[in-house]
């Protein structure tokens, strides 16, 4: 497959694809992503396409899930970076446990991250359509398949399995690593 330049506004996209957690949380206000502007641009276009029903951005469970982490995480770290230093727990993590209220801190990022998938918008896979998706190999197979065969992390090569037993075959992404996987078109910034 191939590799395609998301911030050319000349290129063209193809029906169905995937997002990944990085082009999504790069659209999030004040996110300083340096290709958050060519992922912005290249939603708004995406969004176009959606509208008039000639393209699907489809949202993984743990792309969801991810993006619903790393907004949770980065509201703990900062409640936690607020705390007198006399009383502070060791890490955010260990406030969270200690203190899980705190986790509500985060709940309002979640609600406006939600709004924005919404305005898109974007299409979620959910577990039962993967069920009943072609199934060539299990999920796990086809996931360790991803990790070996381009040396990705598990929720990358999740996502991948869970696009392909969906029969999708292209993926928008920031992150570089994905630029390694040959068996999808992938939409990212140059290298």
């Amino acid at each position: 497959m191939a590799i395609y330049d998301l911030a050319d506004p000349g290129i063209a996209l193809p029906s169905q694809l995937v997002a990944d957690s990085s082009l999504l949380l790069a659209l999030r206000k004040g996110d300083d992503n340096p290709n958050a502007g060519a992922a912005y641009r290249f939603i708004e276009r995406l969004g176009q396409e959606i509208a008039e029903r000639k393209a699907i951005l489809w949202l993984p469970v743990p792309v969801r899930q991810e993006c619903y982490h790393i907004i949770l995480s980065w509201s703990l770290h900062r409640k936690w970076a607020t705390m007198p230093p006399a009383i502070r727990p060791p890490n955010w993590l260990a406030a969270y446990k200690q203190q899980p209220d705190l986790l509500a801190e985060g709940f309002a990022d979640l609600a406006t991250f939600d709004e924005i998938l919404a305005s898109i918008p974007i299409t979620p896979i959910f577990p039962d359509m993967i069920e009943k998706a072609r199934s060539l190999d299990s999920l796990e197979e086809r996931m360790r398949h991803f990790i070996t065969a381009y040396y990705l992390l598990p929720q990358d090569a999740l996502i991948l399995a869970e696009a392909e037993r969906i029969g999708v075959t292209a993926v928008a992404t920031l992150d570089s690593d994905w630029r390694r996987v040959t068996e999808f078109d992938i939409y990212t910034p140059p290298a």
